[in-house]
């Protein structure tokens, strides 16, 4: 049996699709009450062997992907646009929630899509850990901003204040982050290994550990990049239709934003990303389609130390090439 799972914020719909190609639909609440309601909707027909899919929608599917993972049941998350372009070689014409769910059913019957695996309590300590620290980062720029160009002494002082705040509570996630990843000896490994790229600080490693901590079990570094939205969409068609090649986006972009001044550090630093931007220089290629290059490159090379464990060598493939 495959089901198919359209979720937002407040709601989720569901279609079971069973053996015989019949269809069961129901409509459930997207909170602990909801979830344990489809699991019980779930035994009054019967299932025991599933397979679920559902896209990966904000971070609105996470607690029914993990519920319905430990029920036992084979979960896929997958980019939205997988689920769009399935539907338009369906045909689909009409759109909403419980026609959506249809389609990610038959998506799941017909694609099998991998299954996923749900982080660690670790890995799901980081990430919520790194997010915060982010936020609060992005809060104390916009603060810092406003005290820039404010002119009343009040209000000078209560922004100082709220900086000094700040400043210390990002200071002490910093500890916190660091403590968390030195006790996992994995992540510890996997951090160490990123930082060994040339133009990739600890921050950065820490946020690449923290949005994909599978990335490693990807089945290869051009996937990992897909996923992050780092690949050219070209569009070509016969003679007559030929545009310029554009960067797909579809993916994750908090990971594309984690590259991007990485990207602009390892085109001067790295060997490997600053042979690359020279060519497509050399080639008159736009700064913009540089720089994404460079982030493209660096998403593979962090694959790389990931997937075969050991440090970046931007001399390896000089090395190991014979000598004639």
């Amino acid at each position: 049996m495959h089901l198919g799972i359209d979720i937002s914020k407040r709601y989720f719909d569901a279609t079971l699709r069973t053996d015989t190609d019949e269809t069961k639909h129901c409509q459930f609440e997207n909170n602990a009450t909801g979830i344990q309601s489809l699991l019980a909707w779930l035994r009054q027909h019967g299932v025991t062997q599933l397979h679920v899919c559902m896209e990966a929608t904000n971070t609105y599917w996470e607690a029914v992907a993990e519920a319905l993972h430990g029920a036992g049941y084979t979960v896929s998350v997958v980019n939205p646009a997988r689920i769009k372009g399935f539907a338009m070689s369906q045909m689909r014409r009409n759109k909403n929630d419980k026609l959506d769910s249809d389609v990610i059913a038959t998506f799941c019957a017909k694609m099998t899509p991998a299954p996923w695996t749900p982080p660690s309590a670790s890995e799901r300590k980081l990430r919520s850990l790194v997010r915060h620290r982010d936020g609060l980062q992005k809060t104390l720029t916009q603060q810092k901003n406003r005290l820039a160009n404010a002119h009343d002494q009040e209000v000078t002082a209560s922004l100082q204040k709220v900086i000094e705040t700040l400043q210390a509570e990002i200071a002490q996630l910093e500890k916190r982050i660091d403590h968390l990843i030195s006790a996992d000896a994995q992540q510890q490994k996997a951090v160490t290994l990123i930082c060994s790229i040339n133009g990739v600080g600890r921050r950065t490693a820490r946020q690449v550990l923290a949005e994909m901590p599978d990335l490693a079990h990807y089945p290869s570094a051009t996937a990992a990049a897909a996923d992050v939205g780092l690949t050219p969409a070209h569009h070509d068609s016969g003679e007559t239709v030929h545009r310029r090649p554009h960067l797909s986006k579809q993916g994750k972009t908090g990971m594309r934003r984690i590259l991007y001044w990485p990207a602009i550090v390892a085109i001067k630093h790295n060997p490997i990303v600053a042979a690359l931007a020279h060519r497509l220089k050399q080639r008159h290629k736009p700064k913009k389609v540089i720089i994404v290059a460079a982030m493209r490159k660096l998403m593979h090379l962090i694959y790389g130390v990931l997937k075969n464990q050991t440090p970046f060598d931007p001399y390896y493939h000089s090395r190991s090439r014979p000598v004639t």
